[in-house]
């Protein structure tokens, strides 16, 4: 059975258009929302944005925040170093 065939689960008096990948129901070409080159209805779609936009940035400053940790713990210890190779100097 085609799409066309089918009813969209949201409009059913429209015919179906694409397929939602997440929840797998047959929506309307108004419901379906190309995202990333896969078809989502809009639930569906509302939802993955809101989880893409809360991790987005709590995962951003962690990483800023290791790279930071790092950099200055190699700072620390290369001022160490030139700090010994100095007084061995003088």
């Amino acid at each position: 059975m085609t799409l066309a065939a089918q009813r969209c689960s949201h409009h059913p008096e429209r015919p179906g258009f694409a397929l939602c990948m997440s929840c797998r129901r047959v929506v309307c070409q108004e419901c379906a929302t190309t995202w990333d080159g896969v078809n989502h209805c809009r639930p569906c779609l509302a939802r993955l944005r809101t989880s893409s936009e809360r991790r987005t940035p709590l995962l951003s400053w962690a990483f800023f925040l290791v790279l930071a940790v790092l950099l200055l713990g190699l700072t620390g210890r290369a001022m160490a170093w030139a700090g010994a190779l100095a007084a061995r100097l003088f």
